[in-house]
């Protein structure tokens, strides 16, 4: 989608996709960010899938999601907003993360999706968009910004972006619990333990990643979970009762401008 975010899965969603079950009929995902292993997907290999959900307990994240499903009229709004220009991108950081403010969910507000997406596509990988700095690309490459709102006007992405048929902003449990049923895939992508300190709008420690494990146990659907590796994880899904697969790849939290990046092994565990 153009709009980078910490711990999104554009670049690893090749290895996740393969593992998606194609006769599912719900596809939820209690953690959803960026979406962008769903707007990876081929929806023509999953004849059968009726309900998508996108969940996210940061209301950032559900706002700009609640506009998405609507690309044209969030693209008249955000085409207003000038790109890499810092004061602009000031002002909307300072307003929409300040600590008072709070989103209206009860409809689509493009502007504060805007503001949104004008931080989170210029600064560095995504990273701490309420603290981060503005990226001044001096005219040597396109912005994500632009690239962002060329794809609210394509119309392979618009039909990606208004299948999307349910939105929510909620505890990740409450969703898990709402949607499944055993014609539901969960693809759930958690903060990484010990990384937490890179996301904003989170609160994600060993007892929550512990409360997720005792909530995938008792779903009647399929799950596919990301992680990095960390020694509880197979106390909670030993190897003999779950599937485990792995794949090394750059790691993007750990990006740093003008250092090559460090590699991390992502797993997937699923129960089935």
């Amino acid at each position: 989608m153009a709009l980078p975010y910490i711990g999104g899965k554009s670049r690893i969603s090749k290895f996740i996709i393969p593992y998606i079950p194609k006769d599912i009929k719900v596809y939820c995902e209690p953690f959803s960010g960026m979406y962008w292993t769903y707007l990876k997907m081929d929806k023509s290999l999953y004849p059968n899938l009726e309900t998508v959900v996108y969940n996210d307990y940061n209301q950032l994240n559900t706002n700009l999601f609640n506009c998405i499903k609507n690309p044209q009229e969030l693209y008249d709004v955000v085409k207003t907003y000038e790109t890499q220009n810092p004061d602009i991108f000031y002002s909307s950081q300072k307003e929409i993360f300040d600590p008072e403010f709070c989103v209206d969910l009860s409809e689509p507000d493009y502007h504060t999706a805007s503001k949104y997406a004008c931080v989170l596509s210029q600064v560095f990988s995504g990273s701490k968009p309420d603290k981060s700095k503005f990226i001044d690309l001096k005219g040597k490459y396109r912005s994500k910004f632009d690239t962002f709102k060329d794809k609210l006007v394509n119309p392979k992405w618009q039909s990606k972006f208004s299948e999307i048929t349910n939105v929510e902003n909620m505890d990740f449990e409450d969703a898990i619990n709402m949607y499944d049923s055993k014609d539901t895939f969960h693809y759930v992508d958690a903060p990484y333990y010990s990384c937490e300190k890179y996301y904003s709008n989170h609160d994600f420690g060993l007892e929550t990643h512990e409360r997720l494990a005792k909530c995938l146990k008792k779903i009647e659907g399929k799950f596919a979970m990301s992680y990095y590796y960390f020694p509880q994880l197979e106390e909670w899904f030993p190897k003999d009762k779950y599937n485990w697969a792995s794949a090394n790849f750059a790691k993007a939290s750990g990006a740093i401008a003008g250092k090559e990046q460090s590699m991390a092994t992502e797993l997937l565990i699923m129960n089935y």
